[in-house]
C-alpha cells in the first residue's frame, strides 16, 4: 500500500505541480494565450495548485501515521472543500474572461443625454 501512495505522490508532483507553477507565472501554450487572458491563466495555476494539495492530502495523512479515524475526519473536511474551491476558481475565471470578451465586443456607450442637458444645466 505504501508503494502505491509514494507512486501517487510522485505522479502528481511530476505532472500537476510544474503545470500549476507555469500557469501561475503566466506561461501557457500559444493557442491558449490567444483565447484566454493572462489573469485567467494565472487563476488556473492557483486552481491547479489547490488540486495538487487536495490530491496529496490522502497519501500524506496515510504515510504520516495519523490514526485512521482522525485522518478520515480531516480528509472528509478538507478534500471536498479544496475540490470545490478549485472548481469555483476555474468557473469564476472563465466567467470573468467571458464577460470581459463580451464587453470588449460590444462597448457600452453609456446613457444618451439630451443635447439641452449636455452642458450640465438643469433648465
Amino acid at each position: 500500500m505504501k508503494t502505491f501512495l509514494w507512486c501517487w505522490i510522485a505522479l502528481f508532483t511530476t505532472t500537476v505541480l510544474p503545470f500549476g507553477i507555469a500557469a501561475l507565472c503566466g506561461w501557457a501554450p500559444r493557442w491558449t494565450s490567444r483565447r484566454w487572458s493572462r489573469a485567467r491563466i494565472q487563476v488556473q495555476g492557483v486552481s491547479l495548485l489547490v488540486l495538487y494539495v487536495a490530491a496529496l492530502a490522502h497519501p500524506v495523512f496515510r504515510l504520516s501515521g495519523t490514526p485512521g479515524e482522525d485522518a478520515d475526519f480531516l480528509l472528509t473536511a478538507t478534500v471536498p472543500a479544496l475540490m470545490f474551491l478549485a472548481m469555483g476558481l476555474q468557473g469564476g475565471a472563465g466567467l470573468l474572461d467571458w464577460l470581459n470578451r463580451r464587453h470588449a465586443a460590444r462597448p457600452h456607450e453609456g446613457i444618451s443625454v439630451p443635447a439641452r442637458f449636455a452642458d450640465g444645466s438643469r433648465d
